[in-house]
């Protein structure tokens, strides 16, 4: 297969994140470690953005205008091209209401993200999370 990733690929990495200075942190440690970053600044961009480049990981925030985190989380989990696409989401609010099994939350039918990190993300914290999920 030509376009079959070779074992010494880095891993693709996509951040959705309105917040410009976090884009630029979390960017910086993940490429100063060996992984290919890409990133979006909201749910509408960050969805065509994974579908066209289908990386690894995809690193989420919640909070975010016009689409939130929460919604492209669901679209991803919902989507049968992305379903298995492992997400990491990472956000400054608590994270245990929105993620719960209720009407408003993921719901018990869609797998949950495979890390939480609250923000401020210390950099062992994502490091350590991201090589547990994707190595």
């Amino acid at each position: 297969m030509e376009n079959a990733p070779k074992k010494n690929d880095p891993k693709r990495v996509v951040i959705v994140d309105d917040e410009e200075d976090v884009v630029l942190y979390l960017s910086m440690i993940l490429t100063d470690h060996g992984y290919e970053v890409q990133s979006a600044n909201g749910g509408r961009e960050g969805l065509a953005l994974i579908k066209q480049s289908k990386p690894d990981l995809v690193c989420l925030d919640i909070l975010m205008p016009i689409e939130t985190g929460l919604s492209l989380f669901k679209k991803v989990r919902t989507d049968p091209e992305l379903a298995d696409l492992p997400v990491i989401i990472i956000s400054g609010m608590d994270l245990s209401e929105k993620m719960g099994d209720d009407d408003e939350g993921v719901g018990a039918q869609i797998r949950h993200p495979e890390g939480y990190l609250e923000k401020p993300v210390k950099p062992e914290q994502l490091l350590e999370t991201v090589k547990a999920v994707i190595g």
